[in-house]
């Protein structure tokens, strides 16, 4: 058990690029909000980045986030419970730490937080506008931490299209929920408020939910050269956490819906507020400054093969990033100049008491964080359809622990990113994009839930990346994209099941890796589908030569989609990934987790002010398990099976 499965939010902001040959805001080609902090558009970015639409969204058959996500080129989801409350969301390889290096915002929020994971199910998919995702290591020039992965940027709905909404859905498993939505825009302001409740009884036992979510954003312009941004939520749910079933469990003749584990739980209540002014002035010149504040209570207890620990946590956020925009136009050539910086606070209190190896002991810490950071990122767009990126960032991180033999320890890193875009005029382009990224130790890395002690021994990780990309539009209804990438990763951060620790690997870690992308429209039809061949393995050190745990060699999905009518949409999706080394097996020992096939499919029928859907997830009924890791003492395989057939119905009527 790597850390506390219950998380919330962070702080800090959003990227964007910038807009290149013309005008961002009129533009029709679609722009990017996650890469330069700035809007561009996406031909001007060297890197390979996908967007998920509004109609998308709609048209999906997806309950959540990571199901959303789940059939992107490359993207690897896995549901660490079998039960869709925690998830890891894997891009470039990272297996089991993936979810440290991935960054995800919201908003403009990092939602990575210093204590622990994202936890995907506090972000309703009902609030979603779109979803742009940008691959690669570049994104820590302008984020810092975490992003070495790439970053997942979430934008919700903002009040653009004014309405009032009410959904009710209900489903397998004793899944219900009830969403409200009010959106109104004016010629000076805008806003949109949300509030659902949802309740899960869950496919395992111990698998419950509680939910109440409240949220809300308002935007206001005063005259051309002013606005102001602010947004809030709530979030208080209790989550009961399923357990691993062991090789040993499933002989003995426990049922795949059962746990072992039926008092392990978490409670969580949260709450944020994010506030950006923003000046502009002489065309696109223009400040932004994200003000950020959150606070998160959590209490969970956990039951595991050489003990229990029940602990409380409380933490608490600050952030202040300014970041400005310097435009300059000469000859055609466009030089977009973002100059910005970072302070960060985290503070966490834990109280912990725990039983560990037969020893009880009651630890009560504050731990904190504090980060500084500055960056420059420019671009240069050239009338020929070239574009040239460069970026750095310095990043400084002070770390205390009380008490603690080590009370204080100073870390600092560099992010580097170098770009080249050039686009031709019949419609394809081809890219190319180095860069070096890090990441930190968490703060629940170093400290142990299960003996109540520090870790100060612990050293950041380095990345670096290379990756190449060409993508090409054959016609106006065919479209294709190549990219491969290499990545090379040392002092890689992991969780020892051995000892219970997180320490570095001491050798290095290669990652490697080609995707393919199709998309074909027709009238009433659409065809796409994507292919990710990847290999991780560790190159050096005492696990030199062994495959990287979690990863998948061969993933892909392929998604039809009918509309034979204007009103009515039905889709099915087909999602392939192949076997890979359990979680925590870095040393090959055991066979690998089996690989599976899944079929979701979904309809949706549109009436004047009403919108209902079926879906129904797994349409096969397979048995399989996206999420395995060994466990207990002696070692052993260990599976978090995942549902088989689930039904899911609904509406929403907007007025």
């Amino acid at each position: 058990m790597q850390n506390r499965l219950s998380c919330f939010v962070s702080l800090s902001l959003f990227c964007s690029i910038s807009s290149s040959y013309a005008a961002v805001e009129h533009s029709l080609e679609e722009l990017v909000v996650t890469a330069t902090r700035f809007p561009v558009k996406r031909s001007a970015i060297p890197a390979h980045v996908t967007i998920i639409t509004p109609e998308e969204i709609r048209a999906s058959s997806a309950t959540s986030l990571p199901d959303l996500l789940r059939g992107q080129a490359g993207i690897h989801v896995m549901d660490m419970t079998g039960n869709g409350r925690g998830f890891l969301v894997d891009l470039r390889g990272f297996g089991e730490n993936a979810g440290f290096n991935t960054l995800v915002l919201i908003d403009g929020r990092r939602l990575n937080q210093a204590d622990q994971v994202v936890d995907w199910a506090q972000i309703p998919l009902a609030r979603v506008e779109r979803v742009e995702i940008v691959r690669g290591g570049s994104g820590a020039v302008l984020y810092g931490d975490n992003s070495s992965g790439g970053v997942i940027n979430i934008i919700t709905r903002s009040g653009n299209q004014p309405e009032s909404a009410v959904t009710v859905q209900t489903g397998s498993h004793g899944q219900a929920k009830g969403a409200i939505t009010l959106e109104q825009r004016q010629s000076a302001y805008q806003y949109s408020l949300n509030a659902a409740y949802r309740t899960l009884d869950g496919y395992r036992d111990n698998g419950d939910t509680q939910a109440t979510e409240l949220g809300g954003m308002f935007h206001v312009k005063h005259g051309p050269n002013f606005g102001l941004q602010f947004s809030a939520g709530y979030q208080n749910d209790r989550v009961g956490w399923p357990s691993a079933l062991k090789a040993s469990d499933l002989d003995r003749g426990l049922s795949r819906r059962m746990t072992v584990t039926p008092d392990d739980y978490s409670k969580v209540v949260d709450y944020y507020l994010h506030m950006i002014p923003e000046i502009q002035w002489s065309g696109e010149n223009r400040l932004l400054v994200d003000l950020t504040w959150r606070d998160r209570d959590a209490t969970s207890f956990a039951n595991f093969t050489a003990g229990q620990f029940t602990g409380q946590s409380s933490v608490q956020v600050w952030g202040v990033a300014p970041r400005v925009l310097l435009h300059g136009d000469w000859d055609g050539v466009v030089d977009r100049l973002t100059v910005g910086g970072d302070w960060h606070v985290d503070r966490e209190e834990i109280q912990n008491d725990s039983l560990y190896l037969g020893v009880r002991t009651i630890g009560d810490f504050l731990l904190r964080k504090h980060s500084r950071a500055g960056y420059l990122h420019n671009e240069l767009l050239f009338p020929e359809h070239w574009v040239f990126s460069q970026g750095v960032r310095w990043d400084q991180a002070e770390f205390f622990f009380t008490p603690s033999v080590a009370e204080r320890r100073d870390m600092d890193r560099h992010a580097l990113s170098l770009g080249v875009r050039h686009d031709w005029e019949e419609g394809q382009s081809i890219y190319l994009q180095f860069s070096e990224s890090f990441r930190y130790p968490l703060l629940d890395e170093q400290y142990s839930f299960f003996t109540n002690t520090v870790n100060t021994t612990l050293k950041p990780q380095q990345v670096r990346e290379l990756q190449l990309g060409w993508n090409r539009n054959w016609t106006p209804t065919l479209s294709s994209e190549l990219s491969g990438f290499l990545v090379t990763t040392r002092d890689e951060l992991y969780f020892d099941i051995v000892t219970y620790n997180n320490a570095n690997l001491d050798g290095r870690v290669q990652r490697r890796g080609v995707t393919v992308e199709l998309e074909k429209r027709f009238d009433d039809w659409r065809l796409s589908g994507n292919a990710t061949w990847t290999r991780a393995e560790v190159r050096s050190g005492s696990m030199a030569d062994q495959a990287f745990p979690g990863v998948p060699t061969l993933q892909g999905s392929v998604k039809l989609g009918w509309q034979p009518w204007e009103a009515l949409d039905w889709d099915v999706t087909g999602r392939y990934v192949g076997s890979r080394p359990f979680i925590s097996d870095f040393a090959n020992q055991f066979d690998k987790q089996a690989g599976y096939v899944v079929v979701d499919t979904s309809w949706r029928y549109r009436w004047p002010t009403v919108t209902g859907w079926l879906e129904v997830t797994n349409l096969l009924g397979r048995e399989y398990a996206e999420y395995g890791v060994l466990g207990g003492f002696p070692l052993e395989r260990a599976w978090y099976p995942s549902p088989e057939r689930r039904f899911m119905i609904g509406a929403t009527a907007r007025f």
